[in-house]
């Protein structure tokens, strides 16, 4: 006579493979808008570039100011973009790992092979570069996109200084300021995204496990009757 099938770890399997896919499927198109955002920002600085040592006027002017506030557009308008990516990432690789966890828990004499972490176990790899989140921000895709689009801004403003008749060390601090004020502000706005995603996903991941059963799917009205019940696992998740 056939075994009944095990539906449980079926249905995690599918959940797992849906996972992974999507999550590949969203860094695809992370990475596609910020190579894009590149070839539109180097596009328009050659542009900019070349209308500039063709000849000044009223017309180059003007061309160059509407070239550097349509990248501005798209670059903002990317950014933000780009953070939910981010956000929807983090969200992917959390709902693995409860996965990864379900399985584990299923078979425990496998969790000292598991080098990546779960939520009962921290594990070895931590994924911390050094500096702590906020650089890990600033140098991400969002964070490069902010940089950029700061870098504009600050052209902009030193130029546009420059152009009302100030001495080059005014345009210079202008532009300065603009740019380490438009690249905090960016990267402020990636930690608020990212402590709210944090926040929500914690929330989640505590009520749902908090009182989680065995995995293998026994009863726990059934195991306090007969005296085996146990502690929920201690769920260990930190972002």
């Amino acid at each position: 006579m056939a075994e009944d099938p095990d539906t449980a770890l079926t249905v995690a399997l599918a959940e797992y493979e849906h996972l992974r896919e999507a999550r590949r499927a969203s860094n695809d198109q992370a990475t596609a808008r910020f190579n894009f955002f590149l070839v539109v920002t180097s596009a328009a600085t050659a542009v900019a570039g070349a209308l500039v040592t063709g000849g000044g006027g009223t017309a180059t002017t003007s061309a160059v100011a509407g070239i550097g506030a349509l990248v501005l557009l798209l670059g903002l308008t990317i950014f933000v973009r780009q953070v939910e990516f981010t956000n929807r990432a983090r969200l992917y690789a959390v709902a693995i790992d409860s996965i990864r966890t379900y399985l584990v828990r299923r078979a425990p004499e496998l969790g000292p092979y598991v080098v990546m972490p779960t939520l009962d176990d921290e594990g070895v790899y931590q994924g911390r570069p050094p500096g702590g989140p906020w650089l890990r921000d600033a140098v991400g895709l969002s964070g490069t996109i902010g940089l950029v689009n700061s870098a504009l801004l600050a052209l902009a403003t030193g130029l546009g200084v420059r152009h009302l008749g100030a001495a080059w060390w005014l345009a210079v601090t202008c532009g300065a300021l603009v740019l380490a004020g438009g690249a905090s502000a960016h990267v402020w706005y990636v930690r608020h995204r990212s402590r709210a995603s944090h926040t929500r996903i914690r929330s989640t991941v505590e009520r749902r496990h908090q009182t989680a059963g065995d995995p293998a799917g026994v009863d726990p009205a059934d195991a306090s009757r007969d005296g085996s019940a146990t502690e929920a696992p201690r769920v260990r998740w930190t972002p």
